[in-house]
């Protein structure tokens, strides 16, 4: 496989509108050039993913006692209920994840967001086909879930925070099985529209939110031991070697001036929009 060195200072630009196949997250894809000067001004993330084999010192352990978690306690139980873990870490990363992201990071990636108000960054393509157990509500019952040709992501979707910082939402996310046309009202309800999509079961319940300033990294990831979780599923690859444990690092910027408050508002009307439509 393929690594990727100082993959987060060369991540790619990538600037697709639409309805899309999410990438495999399964295939590394080569050092790219960074952001280009032609890409638009606003919010861009970049994220990479760093692979070891499962229980990992650094990827199960150590990386993980570095912060706390970011988000309010019931956030987290849910989280954790879930196979999920989240962090931010301030400053400088651990010397020891810094060696792996030179020696094993896969697939990086860079995103801008001028036509659009979020992305999908992929995590894994599990077994197929993929079960897990997932408890969307703490309030709820856990639900076993059985999907065919399923593809693990993170929603992410950046927002103008003041002060050089972002606001990042993160939301986990699986499609699955095959394209096939969906027919919606147009615009003025005189008629319908027909568009390909592909069938994406979301977590809203699972969602988060971070606030990310310049040295902030945000790091997504799943333990060893949270066997049959969604967790398990979203940060675990298949490899000749074996099963292979993942961590999803992102960091984020904003490109150009800051946004006025007009502009701002009409940013969190189209995320919210947006927002309900993942819901």
């Amino acid at each position: 496989m393929r690594r990727v060195a100082g993959a987060l200072l060369v991540v790619a630009c990538a600037a697709v509108v639409g309805c899309q196949w999410w990438p495999r997250a399964d295939r590394p894809g080569p050092a790219r050039a960074a952001l280009p000067d032609a890409a638009p001004d606003g919010a861009y993330v970049e994220s990479v993913l760093v692979e070891r084999p499962v229980g990992d010192d650094v990827l199960d352990r150590e990386l993980w006692t570095t912060a706390k978690p970011p988000m309010p306690a019931e956030t987290d139980v849910i989280l954790t209920e879930n196979g999920l873990r989240v962090r931010v870490v301030s400053g400088n990363l651990p010397s020891s994840f810094r060696r792996l992201l030179e020696t094993d990071g896969v697939d990086p990636h860079g995103f801008t967001f001028g036509a659009r108000p979020d992305v999908v960054v992929p995590t894994a393509t599990p077994p197929d086909p993929c079960s897990f157990r997932v408890l969307a509500d703490l309030a709820g019952t856990r639900r076993d879930v059985t999907l065919k040709g399923a593809r693990c992501g993170i929603l992410v979707r950046p927002a103008w925070a003041g002060d050089g910082r972002l606001k990042v939402y993160c939301e986990p996310q699986l499609q699955h099985g095959e394209r096939a046309d969906v027919f919606r009202p147009n615009g003025d309800g005189t008629g319908l529209t027909v568009a390909g999509e592909v069938p994406t079961e979301r977590y809203p319940g699972l969602g988060f939110e971070v606030t990310l300033g310049p040295d902030d990294h945000l790091i997504i990831g799943s333990p060893a031991a949270a066997a049959g979780t969604l967790g398990e599923a979203a940060f675990t690859a298949e490899a000749d070697s074996g099963p292979r444990q993942r961590v999803l690092l992102i960091r984020g910027g904003w490109r150009g001036p800051p946004p006025t408050a007009d502009a701002a508002r009409s940013r969190r009307a189209v995320a919210a929009i947006a927002g309900a439509d993942t819901r």
